[in-house]
């Protein structure tokens, strides 16, 4: 029995590190031709390009703008995804830490997913959006496949800890609910108190400082000048 339970968690590493492997390589690709097609302006896999393969004479015109609706935010996320697999999978390689290659996963996964869906997308405007597709694709499959062995087993552990529990009964429910609904009800009530007691004080501290201006000030300096028996006022 023990000698089957190593013989599977042996099994268990040997394809996690066949995984880790293949989440490195596809994470240098992505990364790696994501900055490129960043950085030219155009698909380093242009030869795929639907136009570009019919009209040679017209590349530039067929070549992919990266500044180009959201194609900047699918390559920058692209390249995040990359970024993380290969950090993830050195350490997992390297120091054993699956704890850090699991956390990169997940995030490379959240950052893949836009780009599947913009580079989806516009595989008919561009047939080498198709291979971004793909690469996005990969790092979510295999991502996911990686950690399954992992979920399962924190699946397992965490079903066994919630049969532990012992549920509360509908009388202890209400009781408790009730509980709670009284105490935010008092502290509620505690609030507007104070607040109407606060209130008034703290709004003339504020206020009391700003003394308005006296008549002599807001009223313009005037100059009289009498011609003729009559005062004339100027202002």
């Amino acid at each position: 029995m023990a000698n089957t339970q190593e013989m599977k968690a042996d099994k268990t590493v040997k394809t996690l590190r066949l995984f880790t492997i293949l989440l490195l390589v596809v994470g240098i690709i992505a990364l790696a031709a994501s900055v490129y097609d960043m950085a030219t302006g155009s698909s380093l896999l242009k030869l795929f390009d639907a136009k570009a393969a019919a009209e040679t004479t017209e590349a530039t015109e067929t070549a992919i703008d990266p500044n180009h609706g959201g194609q900047t935010v699918a390559y920058v996320m692209l390249i995040t995804a990359g970024a993380l697999l290969i950090i993830g999978s050195i350490m997992y390689l390297v120091k054993g830490s699956y704890r850090s290659f699991q956390g990169t996963c997940i995030a490379a996964i959240i950052f893949s997913l836009f780009p599947l869906i913009f580079f989806a997308v516009t595989i008919g405007t561009h047939l080498f959006a198709l291979i971004y597709a793909l690469l996005a694709l990969a790092i979510i499959v295999l991502a996911i496949i990686a950690m399954k062995s992992r979920w399962q087993v924190y699946i397992k552990e965490m079903t066994g800890e919630v049969k532990k529990l012992t549920w509360l009964t509908m009388k202890e429910l209400v009781k408790a609910t009730a509980v709670v609904l009284v105490f935010v009800l008092a502290f509620a009530l505690l609030i507007y108190v104070l607040d109407l007691i606060f209130y008034t004080p703290v709004k003339a501290l504020l206020t009391g400082s700003q003394t308005p201006a006296s008549e002599e000030q807001a009223q313009p300096e005037t100059s009289g000048e009498v011609v003729d028996g009559t005062e004339i006022i100027i202002g």
